[in-house]
């Protein structure tokens, strides 16, 4: 059997490299630019996580303090009910009859006389009166007796005291 030998012939080694054959252009800030960029997103999702955390937050602790308020409103409204139910108990009349009654009062009958102004005027049935009669019942309501005024005094302080 007959091979054919082959010769080596042993080249050059090469001195151009891969970068050297397809020049690139250099980019100084290749790596500043990516940090830069996730800087920039890191930011972003920061501050939209906080807005969110605040909203919840103000959005949570706010609806608890309003629902406490509404219970607390309606608490005061349920006790305020309660209050003008127990006023109207005791302003009742019958209340106070009954109250009277058990501090020995008596309830008052026949003409119930009451302190105030009595009219100046009256109205008259029959003839007018003569200029003499007239000048005498003026003079007698200018100069209202001893008895009468006692009498005003007397139904005014206890008119008073009743009020």
């Amino acid at each position: 059997m007959v091979v054919a030998q082959e010769t080596v012939e042993w080249q050059e080694a090469l001195t151009q490299t891969q970068a050297e054959r397809n020049p690139q252009p250099v980019r100084k800030g290749k790596g500043y630019s990516k940090i830069k960029s996730i800087m920039v997103l890191a930011f972003i999702v920061g501050l939209t996580g906080a807005i969110g955390a605040e909203t919840i937050h103000l959005t949570v602790v706010q609806g608890a303090q309003i629902r406490s308020l509404e219970n607390d409103i309606s608490a005061i409204k349920t006790r305020n009910d309660l209050l003008q139910m127990e006023a109207d108990k005791l302003r009742s009349v019958g209340r106070i009859e009954s109250a009277a009654l058990a501090m020995g009062m008596e309830k008052p009958t026949g003409k119930v006389y009451m302190a105030g102004v009595v009219p100046a005027t009256k109205i008259q049935k029959g003839a007018p009166l003569t200029q003499a009669e007239t000048q005498a019942s003026e003079a007698t309501e200018a100069k209202p007796s001893t008895l009468k005024q006692f009498s005003q005094k007397f139904t005014s302080f206890f008119a008073s005291t009743q009020r």
